[in-house]
């Protein structure tokens, strides 16, 4: 019995020897971050200053606001995506879409919707949806009690980030885009955007550097705004009319929409402006009754146009839809260009160049899908 108790006794020391020995092992397995509850955080400030605790890297995300998906095609990370904004998903119905990280990424609207209208959400859909993190895409301060009221009510951390106009916002959507990219450890692609937007817009002023200002007159018409709107829907500060240093008759006319570059102008402006060359903005063509490209054929004040009596009238994909499309800016910018400073552009193919950004900022090229949305109007001649 001696015997078998040493022996016992010796088994049990030789088991508890080496679970002491084990036991800082397993700690360190039970501290992995596979844990929801012990996932590593990183605290951030967001666009509008607000001290945000979000997950590291987070696997699943909500996107809220509109046009909100744009930045998320453009940093790679659709896969993430666990719940959309209204108008980003499969419910809303959109005639003829032109959003070029929506025409790529068809994907987008299977995501369940966190509200059932543009910017809303729901709490439950929001919990329903359990996301690691909420973003927000917001303009203004105003925003910022929505997030917090959101954050208090569901416990899921809010982030809010700039949506604006690349021509008048450029440095607010640089962060907000290295902000995101940081928190979804995107980093690179962030800063592979921002070169991209910054390179093409160098290439685009070097072309005209040394050219003479064009000395005719432009105006663009049609642009959108909380819907499509026509000819007299303008934008005092747009992208292609700056970098190509055009003359812009509607330069310095007050913004309505100051987070796109917006202006409702009267319809006796355009006539005194009486502009050389008019662009329309394909998004026109969804407004009641046919918009710009409608007016510009039939009303009889607008056939006495300048442009219109010389044929110089041409049409531009949409500039905003769903917020500012960016990459459409910039591919814009190449076939005015074209039309402004043929020589100076006489390498470009407009088409083509638009599908180069196209395909390296939303992932596809996506050009010709535009313009079959646009009744084939895009980058044609329509005086």
């Amino acid at each position: 019995m001696r015997f078998q108790t040493k022996t016992t006794f010796a088994i049990f020391a030789f088991l508890m020897a080496i679970l002491l020995l084990a036991a800082p092992f397993s700690g360190c397995l039970g501290n992995s971050n596979d844990s929801g509850s012990d996932k590593e955080t990183v605290t951030i400030i967001d666009a509008f200053g607000r001290s945000v605790t979000v997950p590291d890297n987070p696997e699943r995300i909500a996107v809220s606001g509109s046009g909100s998906m744009r930045y998320f095609v453009y940093l790679g990370v659709v896969d993430r995506v666990v719940a959309v904004d209204y108008q980003d998903s499969g419910t809303f119905t959109m005639v003829s879409d032109k959003r070029p990280y929506a025409l790529a990424h068809p994907e987008i609207r299977n995501n369940p919707m966190l509200g059932t209208t543009k910017g809303a959400v729901d709490a439950e859909r929001l919990l329903g949806a359990n996301p690691d993190v909420l973003f927000v895409s917001a303009t203004s301060a105003a925003e910022v009690a929505a997030a917090d009221m959101i954050q208090s009510k569901t416990g899921i951390p809010v982030v809010l980030f700039f949506s604006g106009n690349y021509a008048s916002d450029k440095e607010e959507i640089d962060k907000s885009l290295l902000m995101v990219g940081k928190i979804l450890h995107k980093e690179q692609r962030a800063e592979e955007v921002i070169q991209y937007f910054s390179d093409t817009l160098k290439d685009l002023e070097n072309r005209v550097k040394d050219v003479p200002v064009s000395d005719k007159t432009v105006y663009v018409g049609g642009v959108a705004y909380n819907g499509p709107h026509g000819l007299n829907g303008t934008n005092p500060i747009y992208l292609p009319f700056i970098i190509l240093k055009a003359d812009n008759v509607a330069a310095g006319v007050p913004l309505t929409g100051s987070s796109t570059g917006y202006a409702l102008v009267a319809k006796e402006k355009i006539l005194e402006w009486d502009p050389d060359i008019i662009f329309v903005d394909v998004e026109t063509s969804t407004a009641a009754g046919g918009g710009a490209f409608f007016e510009l054929r039939n009303d009889a004040s607008y056939r006495e146009l300048s442009a219109v009596k010389s044929g110089e009238v041409y049409a531009v994909n949409p500039h905003t839809s769903m917020g500012v499309n960016h990459e459409t800016a910039l591919a814009n910018c190449y076939y005015i260009g074209k039309i402004l400073y043929p020589e100076q552009f006489k390498d470009i193919d407009p088409a083509q160049k638009a599908d180069e950004i196209y395909t390296f900022i939303v992932g596809k090229p996506v050009f010709d899908q535009i313009k079959e949305n646009a009744d084939g109007l895009s980058y044609t001649r329509v005086g």
